[in-house]
């Protein structure tokens, strides 16, 4: 766990000197100009990231990468069109293995791709001083080490984020454009389709609906899902009950964690309604949604609720430091986001206690050696 902690203290760093010292400092939501400090922190992350050699799932994306087809063979089955069968993605790994052998390049081009788009996103609308914190949010909720763990759901996710700059410009064709290409990246990402209607104040009418369904079906769970499951089979997306039904539940303390942001939301929602701007209240919705998924996953399927939950997350990370630069004073805040880092350290901490048990990697002169 030693090297992870200091690639995160690293990176908040980066975030820090960028912030203060870097050519790109402008008001939230504007877009950003790169600096050097930027550019290294995602040279230092994707590197983490694109050496692994073994974590989470990645032997089985170097069993996949290794059995892929050339793109020519791979267009040529109509069975590998199947919209609901992640074909973009699929047909992105046959072209990098039409080219080359080496999957140690596949990962490095997905590292640096994913984490550019999310490192950009973060700068963009994180409320101004607070960069290096949402970094450091970045990685406590667990998105930093997800980015290892699912390729395919985090290159959608890293897409959505091009979709969220898309919705909040009120731009819609292209909204559902990209979002529709995310899905053809993994299908978790349908979850998109209705995100614009929760782009409004936070805890509406909306918000309530969907706590109170997400309450109805953890207390009929096995019905309401299978339902659901009926439905998505009847489309054409086969999802097996043992994906769900899988008798493994989510940590009550992962939980807790993701409800802190819709809690503080909606404690505070008519002071935050009146100062956040719209697509702050987007970030507060998406918290709610995250947490809903999380629940979902205290009765029963937490691999799945609980990937669909990171789909959202991003809202969390880049809404908790406006809430405390709104709710309090600068000193006040200051000490807030103190306790809010000293909070945040210790579940990092006891989510990637075993972190090197699973991790490997090479060095990057190795790397290096690959590709000659």
């Amino acid at each position: 766990m030693r090297n992870l902690i200091i690639v995160m203290i690293t990176s908040v760093f980066l975030a820090y000197c960028s912030q203060y010292n870097g050519i790109g400092v402008c008001k939230s939501g504007e877009k950003q100009r790169w600096d050097i400090y930027l550019i290294i922190l995602i040279i230092v992350m994707s590197l983490f990231i694109g050496l692994r050699t073994s974590y989470n799932d990645t032997t089985a994306y170097i069993r996949s990468f290794n059995r892929s087809e050339t793109i020519q063979m791979f267009l040529s089955n109509p069975e590998n069109l199947d919209i609901f069968h992640n074909p973009l993605y699929y047909a992105i790994v046959s072209l990098f293995r039409t080219f080359t052998d080496n999957y140690r390049i596949y990962f490095m081009a997905f590292a640096f791709f994913n984490t550019t788009l999310f490192v950009r996103f973060i700068q963009r609308y994180t409320v101004d001083g607070y960069f290096p914190f949402a970094i450091f949010l970045f990685f406590a909720f667990g998105t930093f080490t997800f980015s290892m763990a699912a390729m395919k759901q985090v290159t959608a996710m890293a897409i959505l984020t091009l979709a969220l700059n898309a919705l909040i410009e009120k731009k819609y064709y292209k909204y559902y454009f990209i979002v529709i290409i995310a899905i053809l990246i993994h299908t978790y990402a349908i979850g998109y389709l209705i995100l614009p209607l929760f782009y409004t104040n936070v805890w509406n009418y909306r918000g309530t609906l969907l706590l109170l369904g997400t309450l109805t079906v953890m207390m009929t769970f096995q019905s309401s899902i299978s339902s659901l499951l009926e439905i998505a089979d009847s489309a054409g997306k086969t999802v097996t009950s043992d994906e769900i039904f899988d008798g493994n539940r989510m940590n009550v303390f992962r939980v807790a964690v993701y409800a802190v942001i819709p809690l503080l939301t909606f404690l505070f929602k008519h002071k935050l309604s009146s100062r956040m701007s719209d697509h702050y209240k987007l970030f507060g919705n998406m918290s709610i949604i995250s947490l809903m998924f999380m629940l979902l996953a205290l009765m029963n399927g937490a691999n799945m609720f609980g990937r669909f939950s990171n789909y959202f997350v991003l809202g969390s990370i880049c809404i908790l430091p406006r809430i405390i630069a709104e709710l309090f004073q600068l000193q006040s805040a200051k000490v807030i986001k103190s306790i809010a880092i000293v909070c945040f350290l210790i579940f990092f901490v006891y989510e990637n206690i075993n972190f090197d048990e699973t991790y490997r990697t090479i060095s990057f002169m190795e790397f290096i050696d690959t590709l000659f």
